[in-house]
């Protein structure tokens, strides 16, 4: 204890201060150039409109929801896939939806972030939903309201309305089996999918080039006979 009864604290650690008197452990701090930077959170609440025309007038609350899982045959019933395997496709997206919805002229919407709680997988792989305006004529413009009169003796075939107005309508189901039938068509599908095969052929051969040069030991020197 100094005079006058004060208290004399001695210093441990390097003199004259700074960040490493501050801190022990800033030696181990990580360079803000080799941090790892995620991506920013996309909003789940994003909402594109077709068609754009009506984004400020459309109420889609009580439109049907179809997320890309129910399509997928790549996933279980547990999973959420809604129709047969034999109906499904693979890795259906929201924008395959959307363009198959856009051909028929039928009005929906697209949320491309959100989540289906039941596929935690989806979150992360394939995000996003479609929310369908079944009162649009949805029947009529994928003609399940039509058929063909085999009856007619003349060579143009021509639709006739094969239900009665107010019986257009159509389940979830069946819209699920119709986008999907019409899914395999999509141009914009075509070239990702035939994309995402060339990037996974090159992957393969990669893999197999990189086992073929680790099974490949070099040889052995041959050591010389010591001389006596």
């Amino acid at each position: 204890m100094a005079k006058g009864g004060r208290v004399r604290i001695k210093q441990h650690g390097p003199k004259g201060g700074g960040a490493a008197a501050l801190n022990p452990m800033a030696d181990l701090a990580i360079p803000p150039d080799e941090m790892i930077h995620l991506p920013p959170k996309h909003d789940p609440n994003t909402t594109h409109v077709w068609p754009m025309t009506q984004t400020f007038s459309l109420d889609y609350k009580r439109f049907t929801t179809i997320y890309p899982t129910y399509l997928d045959s790549k996933k279980s019933t547990k999973q959420g896939r809604r129709i047969a395997i034999a109906d499904a496709v693979e890795q259906p997206f929201v924008t395959d939806i959307s363009e198959v919805l856009q051909k028929f002229n039928i009005r929906h919407v697209i949320q491309p972030f959100k989540g289906y709680p039941r596929d935690i997988e989806s979150r992360w792989y394939n995000p996003g939903r479609v929310l369908v305006d079944m009162d649009d004529g949805v029947p009529l413009k994928l003609g399940l309201a039509l058929k063909f009169d085999e009856n007619s003796d003349s060579d143009d075939e021509i639709p006739i309305l094969d239900m009665e107005e107010d019986d257009l309508k159509v389940t979830k189901k069946q819209l699920c089996r119709e986008i999907a039938k019409r899914l395999p068509g999509i141009a914009s599908r075509i070239q990702r999918l035939a994309e995402d095969a060339r990037k996974k052929e090159e992957e393969d051969e990669k893999a197999k080039e990189a086992q073929r040069k680790k099974s490949v030991r070099p040889p052995k020197r041959r050591q010389g006979k010591k001389k006596k």
